[in-house]
């Protein structure tokens, strides 16, 4: 019963997300962003990211005269292959990015995500009830009253 709970609040809590652009001149300290590169930051930046990265994404630390520093958790290739970093910090220089667009909840995808998972939940619920495969093994517990 705690697996089936922890399964219920895992995917209510879950959420889904897009990446919309950037609307303020600098980023919230922690935010998600992803960095779009240009043909020439992404040869440049091919020693410290990869070779053809097209864009770079991850937590938003600060930004200075050198660049744009993130704790990169991703980077995204030109022929559309993701590859997952832990988080190591990557100074990306400003005149290297195209495009910057910073995560934002998706309200609507997320309730769905949660309506979907609780009606999931309330069916299945249902069947095991229907069925009686949820109850006790026959002959567990006390002998049936005389």
């Amino acid at each position: 019963m705690r697996a089936t709970w922890l399964l219920v609040a895992t995917c209510l809590t879950a959420g889904c997300y897009n990446y919309a652009p950037l609307t303020t001149t600098t980023p919230d300290p922690g935010a998600f962003l992803a960095a779009t590169l240009t043909d020439s930051g992404s040869t440049a930046m091919a020693r410290y990211l990869g070779p053809d990265v097209m864009r770079v994404r991850g937590r938003y630390l600060s930004s200075d005269d050198s660049g744009l520093q993130l704790s990169v958790t991703g980077v995204e290739l030109k022929r559309g292959d993701e590859i997952f970093w832990k988080g190591e910090t990557v100074v990306v220089p400003a005149h290297y990015v195209a495009s910057l667009e910073v995560r934002r909840l998706a309200k609507g995808k997320s309730y769905l995500l949660a309506g979907a998972s609780a009606a999931g939940l309330v069916i299945t619920t249902g069947l095991f009830t229907l069925t009686g495969r949820g109850s006790a093994r026959p002959g567990s517990g006390r002998p049936p009253p005389l």
